[in-house]
C-alpha cells in the first residue's frame, strides 16, 4: 500500500461524505482509508478491509455519493492487472 504525498486536511469526514450509513461499515471503512490519502488495490482491500467487493464500493462511492475516486491499471506481475484506486484532490 503507498501513501499519496499530497493529502488534503479538509476532506470531509465519513459522516458528512457518506450520510445514511453506519458506523464501521464497509462502505465508510473504505472511504476513511482513502481519506488518509492513500491508495488502495483490490488486493490491498482483501487484507485491509476484508472485502473482495472493492470496485463495487468504489462505483457506488462515486455515483451514489459523487465522490471523485481517481484509478489507474497497474502490473503486478507478468500475466496480471489489479487496479490502483484514491481520492481526487
Amino acid at each position: 500500500m503507498e501513501i499519496v504525498s499530497n493529502t488534503n486536511p479538509h476532506r470531509m469526514s465519513a459522516a458528512e461524505a457518506l450520510p445514511g450509513t453506519e458506523p464501521g461499515s464497509d462502505i465508510r471503512q473504505i472511504y476513511d482509508y482513502l481519506a488518509r490519502g492513500r491508495i488502495l488495490t483490490s488486493i490491498d482491500a482483501v487484507f485491509s478491509n476484508n472485502t473482495v467487493c472493492l470496485p463495487k464500493y468504489i462505483s457506488i462511492l462515486r455515483n451514489k455519493y459523487g465522490i471523485t475516486i481517481k484509478d489507474k491499471w497497474i502490473q503486478v506481475s507478468k500475466r496480471k492487472k489489479v487496479k490502483q484506486y484514491w481520492l481526487a484532490d
